[in-house]
C-alpha cells in the first residue's frame, strides 16, 4: 500500500484521510462506511419486503432502489426479462404502505391484469387486506375496456375522488382519461413500456403534470419541482421531441439499444409451406407463439392449423380470451399479428411457458410512391439517405436535418423520390428496392416477439427459438442481412439438431424453475478520461439513455447508460486527474516527517482566468474571482454513481499517467464496490469487448 492523504476529501466527515482508511473503507474519525449514503436505510428495509414478496433482489433491481429511494427519475437500461414490472410493482406497494401513491404505466390490458394479479399476490404473502376498485385501507385502482359499465363508474368515481394507494392503466387510458387524472400528483410512477407512451406526445407533458409540474403558457416554459420521481422502461421506437423535457426536467434522457440480450436459435426458412410449419410444429411440441403478417392472415393460419387438429387459440385486438388457456397449458399455440404494439409481441410475460416462436412471413415496412405526400420528414429523411448516391438527391444532403422547415424544398425532394422510386434502380443488403416500392425489415418487432422465447433470470437465460418463414428470398436476405446489425445470425433448417435444441430449451427452463442465485448481468460504472471517449464507447452498443448530474445550476457530470452482454454499463468522464498536490501544505505538498507522504487535494480551475490550483479556497489566488470548478464536486458525482453499483471499472489512458488517474479513483471511491482496471490502445467496439473481459488490479508499481 502506498501511503498518501486527501486533505478534506473524506466522503463522511469532509475532512482528510489517508490510504489506510481507503483500503478498508472506513472513515477513523467516525467510524462509519465511507461509501454508505442516507438513503441506505430505507433501501435496506425496501431489500427485506422485497425479499418476502419475491425474493432476493437482482444487482440491477437494488441498483434502481437506490435512485428511486434518493428521489432520482431514470430511465431502466436492462433486457427484457429482467424483473422490471415485478419490481416496478413491488416498489409500488412499499410506497402505498408508507403513504405514498404511485401509478403503474402498462401497454396492455393483459398486463393490467397480471399486475393487479401480482400485487394481490404481494398482499397476501405479506398478509395484508387489499381492495381492488373498492374502498379500503388499501386500494389498487385498475382500468381496461373489459370491466362493466357499474365498475367503471365505481373506479372514475374513487378515482376523482383520490381514494386509492396504487393506479395501473394502460398508456391509452393516460390519453383518453387525463382530465379523470390531472388534479393528482403521484410519488412514484413507472411506465413499463415507454414507446406505448410517446405514441402520444402529449402523453409527456401529461406524466410531467402528475410529477407536480405546470406549464407557464405566458412563458411557454414548464415550472415547478417534480414532487414524486419516474421511471421509465428505454425507447425501441423513435423517441421526438418531447421527451426531451425529461432531461431538460429531470435529469434524464430515454436511450435505445441495438444489443438484446437473448438465448435464441433464429432460424431463416426461404419458405411459407403449410406442411413444413405443421411438421415443426409437430417437432417442437407446445409453448409455441405463431406471427402472421396481419390479422386477416392470422384468422386464416388459426383456421387452417385448428382443422389439423392443432390445439391453437388466437389473440388479436377483440380476442384474447384464449390467452388463459394457452397459460394453463389446455391450448399449445397462439396465433397472432407481427405488430410491435400487439398483445403477441409485447403484452405477454410467460417465460416458462413459451418455448418457441414461428413468424409465418417476414415482419416488414412497405413505402410507395402514393405513401410518399403524406409520409413523415422521418421516412423522406430515410429514403434520401438510401438515394444519396444520385445527382438529383445529393444537393439536399447538407441540409437534411432541417428540411421539414424549408417547405419548398421539401417539396421537391418528394418529387425527386418519387421519381426514383418509380425507377427502382438501387442496391442495398439490408433493403429491397422494387420499382414503385422499398420494402424494410422490422427487426425490432421480430426482436420483441422472438425475446418472449427467452427469458433472463437469476439463474441465466432461457433458451428459446425462432422459425422465420419467408417465400420472398430478397426480402429473406435483407432480413438476415439488416439482424446482423442486432448481434442477430441466422441459421438454415438443415442445420438445426431438433433433439439437442428441444433439449437445451426445456433444461433451461428446470434451472429456471430452481432459480439458481447468480447475477447474469451486473450495473457496472466505467470511468474513461474524456467526455467524448466515454460517449464514443457507450453507442457502441446503442442509442444510451442519459443521466445528467448538476449541483445548482452547474453542470457536474454526464454518464451513458447502455446494456452489452454482460453489463449495464454505465460510462462517464473523469475528465483527467481528479487530484493533484497540494500547494500549501508539507514540502509542495510532501509530508516529510521520516517518510514521504503525498498530500492531495481537488483540482480547482478559474472560469474566468485559466489558473489552476488545489489549495483550499473558494476564489482564484490570481485573479481574485469566484467562478471556480471544482473537481470536488466531480469526485462527490462519481461516488454516487459508485455507490449505486457492484463493479467499478477505470479505464484510464494505458500509460503511467492514466494508471496514476486510476490509482486516485480507486482511493477515492472506496468501500463503494469492487475495483477493477480495464486497459485498451484503441477506441473500437472489439477493443473495449476485449479489455472488459481481461479486467486487472491497479498497478501501483
Amino acid at each position: 500500500m502506498i501511503p498518501a492523504v486527501y486533505a478534506n476529501l473524506c466522503p463522511v466527515c469532509s475532512g482528510d484521510f489517508d490510504t489506510e482508511e481507503a483500503y478498508y473503507g472506513v472513515c477513523k474519525r467516525k467510524n462509519h462506511p465511507m461509501c454508505r449514503f442516507p438513503e441506505d436505510f430505507v433501501v435496506e428495509e425496501f431489500f427485506e419486503f422485497f425479499k418476502k414478496i419475491v425474493g432476493e433482489p437482482r444487482s440491477i433491481q437494488r441498483f434502481w432502489a437506490k435512485r428511486i429511494f434518493r428521489g432520482e427519475s431514470f430511465a431502466m437500461v436492462a433486457p427484457t426479462g429482467i424483473g422490471k414490472t415485478t419490481f416496478g410493482s413491488a416498489v409500488a406497494l412499499f410506497l402505498a404502505l408508507r403513504g405514498k401513491r404511485s401509478y403503474v404505466i402498462l401497454p396492455t390490458t393483459l398486463l393490467v391484469k397480471q399486475v393487479v394479479e401480482k400485487l394481490i399476490d404481494f398482499c397476501s404473502k405479506l398478509n395484508l387486506s387489499v381492495s381492488v376498485n373498492e374502498r379500503g385501507d388499501l386500494t389498487i385502482l385498475h382500468f381496461h375496456g373489459n370491466l362493466k359499465k357499474d365498475e367503471k363508474e365505481r373506479f372514475f368515481k374513487l378515482l376523482e375522488e383520490g381514494a386509492f394507494s396504487i393506479l395501473v392503466t394502460t398508456s391509452q387510458f393516460l390519453a383518453k382519461h387525463f382530465s379523470s387524472l390531472k388534479n393528482h400528483t403521484f410519488d412514484f410512477i413507472f411506465v413499463d413500456d415507454v414507446d406505448s407512451v410517446l405514441k402520444a406526445s402529449k402523453n409527456v407533458d401529461r406524466i410531467l403534470q402528475l410529477l407536480g409540474f405546470y406549464y407557464d403558457a405566458k412563458e411557454r416554459k414548464w415550472k415547478g419541482q417534480a414532487k414524486g420521481c419516474l421511471m421509465v422502461s428505454t425507447a425501441t421506437a423513435k423517441k421526438g421531441q418531447k421527451v426531451q423535457l425529461f432531461r431538460e426536467l429531470l435529469n434524464f434522457d430515454v436511450g435505445t439499444s441495438t444489443h438484446a440480450v437473448r438465448n435464441i436459435e433464429d432460424v431463416a426458412i426461404n419458405s411459407e409451406d403449410i406442411d413444413l410449419l405443421c411438421e415443426i410444429l409437430e417437432k417442437m411440441g407446445t409453448g409455441g407463439l405463431i406471427y402472421a403478417r396481419n390479422a386477416e392472415d392470422a384468422e386464416k393460419l388459426y383456421e387452417v392449423l385448428k382443422e389439423r387438429g392443432f390445439k391453437v387459440g388466437i389473440v388479436t385486438a377483440g380476442k384474447k380470451g384464449d390467452y388463459e388457456l394457452f397459460e394453463n397449458g389446455e391450448l399449445d399455440y397462439l396465433v397472432g399479428t407481427a405488430y410491435y404494439y400487439g398483445t403477441l409481441v409485447r403484452g405477454l410475460d410467460l417465460p416458462e411457458r413459451i418455448r418457441f416462436a414461428v413468424f409465418y412471413g417476414a415482419p416488414i415496412f412497405r413505402v410507395k410512391i402514393e405513401d410518399i405526400d403524406t409520409a413523415s420528414v422521418g421516412i423522406i429523411k430515410t429514403l434520401a439517405l438510401i438515394f444519396r448516391t444520385h445527382e438529383e438527391v445529393k444537393k439536399f444532403i447538407p441540409y437534411l436535418s432541417v428540411i421539414d422547415k424549408r417547405q419548398k424544398d421539401l417539396e421537391e425532394l418528394k418529387k425527386i423520390l418519387k421519381e426514383l422510386l418509380e425507377k427502382g434502380e438501387i442496391e442495398e443488403k439490408d433493403i429491397v428496392v422494387r420499382k414503385g416500392e422499398i420494402i424494410f425489415p422490422d427487426i425490432r418487432t421480430y426482436i420483441q416477439g422472438s425475446g418472449r422465447t427467452s427469458r433472463l433470470f437469476a439463474g441465466g437465460i432461457t433458451k428459446g427459438a425462432s422459425f422465420l418463414f419467408e417465400k420472398d428470398g430478397e426480402i429473406l436476405r435483407a432480413f438476415i442481412e439488416r439482424a446482423k446489425f442486432y448481434d442477430i445470425e441466422f441459421k438454415s433448417l438443415d442445420e438445426i439438431d431438433f433433439e439437442k435444441l428441444i433439449k437445451e430449451i426445456d433444461e433451461s427452463r428446470e434451472r429456471f424453475k430452481r432459480k439458481a442465485e447468480f447475477d447474469v448481468i451486473k450495473p457496472t460504472l466505467f470511468i474513461v478520461e474524456s467526455p467524448t471517449k466515454a460517449r464514443q464507447i457507450a453507442r457502441f452498443f446503442g442509442q444510451p439513455s442519459v443521466k445528467v448530474f448538476t449541483e445548482g445550476d452547474e453542470l457536474e457530470l454526464i454518464a451513458y447508460e447502455v446494456p452489452t452482454p454482460e453489463h449495464v454499463l454505465i460510462v462517464t468522464a473523469c475528465i483527467g486527474h481528479v487530484t493533484d498536490l497540494i500547494t500549501n501544505m508539507g514540502f509542495h505538498g510532501v509530508l516529510t516527517n521520516g517518510k514521504f507522504i503525498p498530500i492531495y487535494a481537488s483540482i480547482k480551475r478559474c472560469r474566468d482566468c485559466g489558473y489552476q490550483f488545489t489549495e483550499e479556497r473558494s476564489d482564484c489566488p490570481k485573479c481574485g474571482s469566484t467562478n471556480v470548478d471544482d473537481s470536488k464536486k466531480r469526485i462527490k458525482a462519481l461516488r454516487k454513481l459508485a455507490h449505486d453499483v457492484d463493479l467499478i471499472i477505470i479505464g484510464t489512458d494505458p500509460d503511467s499517467e492514466g494508471e496514476k488517474i486510476a490509482w486516485d479513483l480507486r482511493n477515492l471511491l472506496a468501500g463503494c464496490g469492487e475495483i477493477k482496471r480495464a486497459e485498451f490502445h484503441e477506441v473500437t467496439r472489439r477493443a473495449v469487448s476485449e479489455a472488459l473481459k481481461n479486467l486487472r488490479d491497479i498497478d501501483e508499481n
